[in-house]
């Protein structure tokens, strides 16, 4: 039965310069108790199709059309009457909770607002029946976080409060948009498992937005595939993937990284070592015991502190023109430990070394003539561009500073030539960051990076706000630029899909320390730390047959705090194969085979017969 349909729908958006259209006659339907798929590249016009339905577009934005629901046309509707349907038959799942949840409420002053206003319940009727639905969205201690503020829980929290809200009406229709992009591998299976429930206990159909193909595989009966505003393909999940007929769609699939398949990687790896204990005596990079503890308030008592330990204890290695990758879950230090490495923030002890010189301890005058030789690229390429430079002048900035012997025309030549090795061309020299896409903002970061030819360029989640065929561009053209300068670089991630095609080498962060070091394939071939598996174990595969028979080790619980972490081994509160010795004694990190490894259990795990510990 047609729960939903949607004929001729067409989104436009009216601007100084022109008539934007945004969705381009768009016709599907959504049936009861259905999982309906939207893919596309950022600016298909997925997220807007369905901000339409619901009379959420901005206010330049008009649609037309019609949008069948239960007899009425959603699109001819007063305000007041759209907004008896708005919340309570159709709810909305946005992609940022922490930008949708009012940070000046507590969870249980904004999820009461929509009972009390919808089903006229009394404080206490609608504060239990919000307490039973964060409880079966799974969350721990419900009545304790409902009391908590927004920015008091994690963001796979944040996601679960938002869908607890969104199912307080027992809506028949419920949109998600891009719930799982900004979540780390581990939150986002927790999250897809809990669509499935939802559609299962509840009946409620639901419209899935992403661009992420994995998800769609395993979670979607039928999909949708958006481009420009144009329906390109309409089918069921098994036929989109494995009898696509439209050239974009293929093209959408083929670039999807497998991390369970073999593929050609973006880098060349020839003899790969662990990079520590070789022969070579000079890394270009060497990191022993880093410590970064930050000191933090106790909110139960105000004179006193508290310590974080962001980084607490790692070592590593990088060889010239090697790639590192350095995966975990989000708060495991992974962008603290690449900024203590360029000393962006302080560091409490240990030792850093580039170029064989200790680092650590350089006053900053005597460290300025090492910065040119490493840098940064951001995770958000806009909010790490000043938008009120020029390109030109952005992409210059560092030689003004490290070379101010050439002049305003070597700068000029040596802007264009690096603007020109990206992709770019010398035609955005004068424009703004904000007149480019992200990919093409992206390569103007890289740019910036490249300009003074370092040594060594740490990536921080440089692709994860990237559409897949742009993240592609973007890793390929790093691995170009590796092989023609000999480049060093760590690439930080929480995609292990995408690490693995880029990586030498992969390095696995839990609270703060490297709990394993592998060569990228064999790290994915045979995982010896029960964090690492869990992690390979969480990546969707965009292959519906394999991701639906494929059994995952979900991580139970969030990441433990950092202020105060497990007794032992950090990972033993979430290990499926913890014991007494676990809890009690830290694992060193120690090399087994090729892969260096800090867990009791990693014999056990590299033979395949680990035994299953007691909590």
């Amino acid at each position: 039965m047609k729960l939903l349909e949607v004929s001729g729908l067409k989104v436009r958006f009216w601007t100084s310069d022109c008539e934007v259209q945004a969705v381009k006659g768009l016709n599907f339907h959504l049936d009861a108790g259905e999982i309906l798929g939207i893919v596309g590249e950022s600016g298909s016009g997925k997220s807007q199709s369905v901000l339409s339905i619901l009379g959420l577009l901005a206010d330049n934005g008009t649609a037309s059309g019609t949008v069948n629901f239960c007899g009425q046309n959603l699109l001819a509707l007063p305000e007041a009457e759209l907004r008896k349907i708005r919340g309570k038959r159709i709810s909305m799942v946005f992609q940022d909770p922490m930008t949708s949840l009012n940070p000046y409420l507590t969870i249980a002053g904004q999820m009461t607002q929509a009972l009390r206003q919808h089903k006229k319940l009394s404080k206490e009727a609608a504060q239990e029946h919000c307490v039973e639905m964060l409880e079966a969205v799974k969350i721990p201690d419900a009545r304790k976080c409902f009391d908590r503020y927004p920015h008091e829980l994690s963001g796979g929290m944040r996601q679960r409060v938002m869908i607890a809200s969104c199912l307080l009406l027992s809506p028949d229709i419920l949109i998600a948009d891009e719930p799982t992009t900004a979540l780390d591998v581990t939150v986002q299976a927790q999250i897809i498992r809990l669509m499935q429930d939802i559609n299962e206990r509840f009946g409620t159909a639901i419209i899935f937005i992403t661009h992420d193909l994995g998800v769609v595989a395993g979670l979607c009966e039928r999909v949708l595939v958006m481009h420009e505003g144009d329906l390109m393909e309409e089918g069921a999940t098994r036929k989109i993937f494995y009898q696509p007929k439209n050239a974009y769609t293929k093209a959408l699939l083929e670039a999807v990284s497998r991390p369970h398949q073999q593929v050609t990687p973006f880098i060349q790896r020839d003899g790969e070592t662990t990079g520590q204990g070789q022969d070579e005596t000079s890394p270009l990079l060497d990191v022993h015991n880093l410590r970064v503890h930050f000191s933090v308030k106790n909110p139960e008592r105000w004179s006193s502190k508290l310590l974080l330990k962001a980084v607490d204890g790692v070592d590593l290695s990088l060889q010239s023109g090697e790639t590192l990758g350095v995966v975990g879950e989000s708060g495991c230090g992974k962008s603290t430990l690449a900024r203590a490495i360029l000393r962006l923030v302080p560091i409490t002890s240990g030792r850093v070394c580039l170029l064989g010189k200790t680092l650590t301890d350089l006053a900053e005058p005597k460290l300025r003539p090492l910065r040119k030789e490493m840098t940064i690229i951001f995770q958000d390429p806009l909010a790490s561009l000043n938008p009120r430079m020029t390109v030109g002048n952005i992409v210059s900035e560092p030689l003004w500073t490290h070379r101010p012997d050439l002049s305003r025309q070597a700068v000029k030549r040596e802007v264009m030539e690096v603007l020109q090795r990206v992709g770019l061309g010398n035609e955005g020299l004068n424009r703004y960051p904000h007149e480019f896409s992200g990919g093409q903002c992206q390569r103007v970061g890289i740019a910036r990076a490249l300009i003074l030819k370092p040594r060594l360029i740490i990536c921080d989640e440089p692709v994860s706000a990237l559409d897949v065929p742009i993240q592609n561009q973007i890793m390929r053209l790093l691995a170009d630029l590796q092989r023609e300068f000999g480049l060093s670089l760590i690439f930080i991630a929480h995609d292990l899909a995408v690490v693995r095609n880029i990586s030498h080498r992969i390095a696995v962060m839990y609270l703060g320390q490297i709990v394993e070091v592998a060569p990228a394939l064999g790290l994915y071939e045979r995982p010896l730390h029960p964090y690492t598996s869990a992690l390979i174990s969480a990546v969707p595969v965009p292959d519906p047959d394999t991701e639906r028979k494929r059994k995952k080790q979900l991580l139970s619980g969030d990441l433990p705090s950092p202020i105060n972490p497990p007794s032992g081994c950090r990972f033993q509160t979430r290990c499926r194969y913890a014991e007494q010795r676990c809890r009690t004694e830290v694992p060193e990190l120690r090399r087994i085979s090729q892969t260096l490894v800090a867990c009791h259990k990693a014999e056990e795990l590299s033979t395949g017969r680990p035994t299953r510990g007691t909590h």
